[in-house]
């Protein structure tokens, strides 16, 4: 087994992964993401108030039929007045009238003032319009950024799946069949190099005799760490 090249595959495997890893969570995904939520909460916002600006709209329609509905009586009752001669019939009359007034002047006032928040409204509608144009122009931005970045990680990965068929080359498959295996039980990492008396897999130290007996292994043996049994470049 050369433990060396499969040092290199894990490498490559190790470069993979961080790709992966990378791929899913580029700063422009995030950014996209943000624009795009920016983007349904304006429009949410601006349909809201257009329908509030409908509900609006379909009150001063009542208002206003039921203001001319109350004019009418109103005029139906004045020329009743014009012939009644008995007094309780006549207070009876102007008691209704000013009732009548009374409820035209209140559809006045709620009329006015619908027509003011109407008009704050459509300013509000035009200023939420402007910035719902912006809010598309940077999604546009930010889904443009996050297409060319993620076909960049995208490349770099696929060079190194090519690199990875390369090396594996070289490996029989048996080798490669424990080096999948030690690495789905090491965390990744199945081939370690010692530095400075300590293991790069487990990074626990690993004794100067234990260092010795590696040292006078035949050429052809691999060696493992004495803590965690990754194997071991020599």
């Amino acid at each position: 087994m050369d433990v060396k090249v499969l040092y290199e595959l894990q490498k490559v495997d190790t470069a993979i992964e961080q790709a992966k890893v990378a791929l899913e969570k580029l700063p422009e995904r995030t950014l996209h993401a943000q624009a795009v939520s920016d983007l349904a909460h304006v429009r949410s916002t601006r349909d809201n108030l257009r329908r509030e600006q409908l509900t609006m709209e379909a009150e001063l329609a009542d208002i206003e039929k039921t203001s001319v509905e109350i004019d009418a009586h109103q005029a139906k009752l004045e020329g009743q007045m014009k012939t009644i001669i008995a007094p309780r019939e006549a207070e009876a009359l102007q008691r209704e009238m000013q009732t009548l007034a009374v409820e035209r002047n209140e559809l006045d006032d709620r009329g006015l003032l619908l027509l003011e928040s109407s008009a704050s409204s459509d300013e509000e509608l035009r200023k939420l319009v402007e910035i719902e144009n912006h809010a598309v122009e940077a999604e546009s931005i930010a889904v443009q950024a996050l297409t060319q970045a993620a076909a960049a990680k995208s490349d770099a990965i696929t060079l190194l799946l090519v690199r990875r068929a390369e090396v594996a080359l070289s490996i029989v498959d048996t080798d490669i069949a424990t080096y999948d295996r030690l690495r789905a039980s090491y965390k990744g990492i199945a081939i370690a190099i010692i530095q400075h008396g300590v293991c790069g897999g487990c990074h626990m130290d690993v004794s100067v005799s234990e260092l010795d007996v590696m040292k006078r292994l035949p050429a052809d043996q691999v060696a493992e760490c004495p803590n965690c049994n990754r194997l071991l470049v020599r």
